[in-house]
């Protein structure tokens, strides 16, 4: 398995259970968003992901949690498409976090 789909299946994972746990009105919704974006910045370890990458990263997951939240709910349509094109963005960002330290690895000494 491709290591950014492993990254991306732990994220959603953790977007799923951070918006099961926002559904409820009550629910303490500040130590939820913090772990979704701790979470959200430790699932590019092992690349070469900077600062900027673990942020946009971790923002996303936040975002596609919250989203996640509102569409659960059932309210309305523009929560869906807002949920899929942040999950959609946070898959593409992965795969190039993911792959762009495979190829860097993969030059030969000697050429740039």
């Amino acid at each position: 398995m491709p290591a950014f789909l492993l990254r991306v299946l732990l994220l959603l994972a953790v977007e799923a259970g951070a918006a099961a746990l926002l559904r409820d009105p009550g629910s303490p919704w500040i130590p939820v968003l913090l772990a979704v974006f701790v979470a959200g910045s430790a699932v590019p370890h092992g690349t070469e992901a900077e600062l900027g990458g673990r942020l946009l990263v971790a923002l996303t997951a936040v975002g596609a949690a919250r989203l996640g939240a509102v569409a659960w709910e059932g309210r309305g349509l523009p929560a869906a498409v807002g949920l899929a094109a942040l999950l959609l963005f946070q898959t593409v960002v992965l795969m190039r976090i993911s792959l762009r330290g495979r190829r860097r690895r993969g030059r030969r000494p000697g050429r740039r």
